[in-house]
């Protein structure tokens, strides 16, 4: 009864407690799995970053340039491990794309009673996805599923989820607007209960918004782009404790200095441990390394995530 009574606790913080912010539970799947959502805190639904668009809005893997492989580890705090890599691959109009998303932490304690430990146990989330997109003029439409599978001690719940999403561009591609709907489907229970999806409506918009040169005997062209979200947790699918039901915004600027390398900068409006996010990327082509500094505002921690993508 005791270890029953435990577990149980454990599924509820790991579920819901500090869901948004601190990763636990199924909520793993809002937090940016690659350094370039997390440094415009994840103000991606209109943004293009790549293969990891599986996870905020599947539509924009048809508007890449290029097939690309991305990978990325983030150090989330409590520690929390996040790894992550997928694959697209655009063919004309199509875009197919897969990936891996896994977040794990170990070393708790298990106890059968009051006193001494029984060991350590750790909890994982792993979600294995496949997406694909098309576009037709200026508008691209794509899905994605999702198997995830979640571990807490000796207790298995394996789940599916789908996404989907739209976007179109305008004023020849420098501005880009996007619906998503993401994270709908089930889990399996996890010994009592089954851990809720952390589902939400999505709007978004990107635009390229000023073009200069720099001064000087080494001439950069810079580019200032702005990104802004919108989004809503679906009520009966979420407990967050920060965010909850009620809708929230993201807002972010990226500037890009001669396609050598870029500076992202983010704010997240509401109730939120992690309002600020910061980042950068470096081309050496066909390479980009990315990397991200979310700090949180509460003494949690600090998040460093390191990526690297590979185009062809």
């Amino acid at each position: 009864m005791i270890r029953t009574l435990f577990l149980v606790l454990m599924l509820i913080l790991t579920g819901n407690g500090y869901s948004q912010d601190t990763g636990s539970g199924l909520d793993f799947l809002n937090i940016g799995p690659s350094p370039r959502l997390l440094a415009i805190s994840e103000a991606s639904v209109a943004t293009l970053t790549g293969p990891s668009a599986i996870y905020t809005n599947p539509a924009l893997l048809a508007f890449e340039e290029r097939s690309s492989i991305d990978a990325s580890y983030t150090l989330w705090i409590s520690n929390v491990d996040n790894q992550f890599a997928a694959a697209n691959f655009r063919h004309h109009n199509w875009a197919f794309a897969a990936g891996v998303y896994n977040s794990t932490s170990d070393g708790f304690q298990a106890r059968d009673q009051p006193g001494p430990s029984a060991g350590e146990f750790s909890i994982g989330y792993l979600s294995l996805s496949g997406a694909a997109a098309y576009t037709f003029g200026p508008v691209s439409v794509g899905g994605s599923i999702q198997y995830l599978r979640e571990e807490v001690f000796q207790f298995r719940a394996n789940g599916y989820a789908v996404s989907g999403g739209v976007a179109a561009e305008f004023l020849d591609r420098r501005v880009r607007a996007a619906l998503s709907a993401k994270n709908f489907g089930s889990m399996e229970s996890l010994d009592l209960i089954s851990t809720p999806l952390p589902s939400t409506f999505s709007a978004g918009i990107s635009a390229s918004l000023i073009e200069f040169i720099t001064p000087g005997e080494n001439d950069l062209p810079v580019l200032i782009s702005v990104y802004a979200d919108w989004s809503k947790p679906i009520e009966e699918n979420t407990n967050d404790d920060f965010h909850g039901s009620d809708s929230y915004f993201s807002i972010a600027l990226n500037a890009d200095v001669s396609d050598l390398f870029s500076l992202q900068g983010g704010y997240r409006f509401g109730s939120t441990e992690r309002p600020y996010s910061f980042g950068m990327g470096l081309s050496i082509e066909p390479i980009r390394i990315n990397y991200a500094i979310v700090p949180f505002s509460t003494g949690f921690g600090t998040v460093h995530s390191f990526g690297i993508q590979y185009f062809f």
